[in-house]
């Protein structure tokens, strides 16, 4: 009989012990679970010179080609984690330096001669030399449109030093059409798109020597036609 009640001991124990193990374990992926839940997962800041609207891309050609060395960009942004909020949380990104930079060599479709320059090169003997830092590039929805805002600090170097410093902004949108995480970057593509129509017009100003407006705002209307522009 005694026998029978120490099994009996040992059987509850066993259980008991059992419980509490699965107990901490449930404990334990819920914590891990709530932590996950505080982003919306990371995204890849993937350039695309097609999210752009019909005819950016084509919209301004140099009329004498001109050298640009496009140094690496460097990533400014006060906050370097995130791009906007998705319906799990916020988007978390890299480095967004080197989205920028292969957006800048895509000035090429405009007619420059693009090259890449390192950080610490020299001024070019020939044409202008592009360094940019990125202080803004967030995204935001509103009902099924995505809106994204791109903030760009620019110095033209030529081969006398500093040119000019500039600031642009830009914003992009477009439909959200599959509520996929990937479309607040190509939201975000869409603004440097627009952007890069009006570096391109600066240039030819630049490569000759002159001075250009010191901030540009660029959004989906693409550079003012020839007729805005003499109103």
């Amino acid at each position: 009989m005694t026998r029978c009640i120490d099994m009996y001991k040992t059987t509850t124990m066993i259980v008991g012990l059992t419980a509490a193990l699965l107990c901490n374990t449930v404990v334990l992926s819920a914590e891990v679970g709530a932590s996950d839940s505080e982003s919306g997962g990371r995204v890849t800041m993937k350039y695309d010179v097609d999210d752009s609207e019909v005819d950016t891309m084509s919209s301004f050609h140099a009329s004498s080609a001109c050298a640009v060395h496009v140094v690496p960009t460097s990533d400014a942004r006060q906050n370097k984690e995130t791009i906007g909020q998705f319906v799990s949380g916020a988007l978390l990104v890299d480095d967004i330096g080197p989205w920028m930079t292969e957006g800048l060599g895509h000035l090429k479709d405009f007619g420059y001669t693009v090259s890449a320059a390192s950080a610490n090169a020299p001024p070019a003997a020939d044409g202008v030399t592009i360094r940019t830092s990125v202080t803004r590039a967030y995204t935001w929805q509103i009902g099924m449109k995505l809106f994204s805002m791109v903030a760009v600090k620019v110095e033209f170097d030529d081969h006398n030093g500093v040119l000019q410093q500039k600031y642009y902004r830009s914003h992009g949108d477009k439909t959200n059409m599959w509520g996929a995480k990937a479309e607040y970057v190509d939201t975000l593509n869409y603004a440097l798109n627009n952007l890069l129509p009006f570096v391109a017009r600066d240039l030819q100003s630049l490569c000759k020597g002159e001075r250009v407006d010191s901030y540009t705002y660029a959004g989906p209307d693409g550079l003012p036609k020839a007729s805005d522009e003499a109103k």
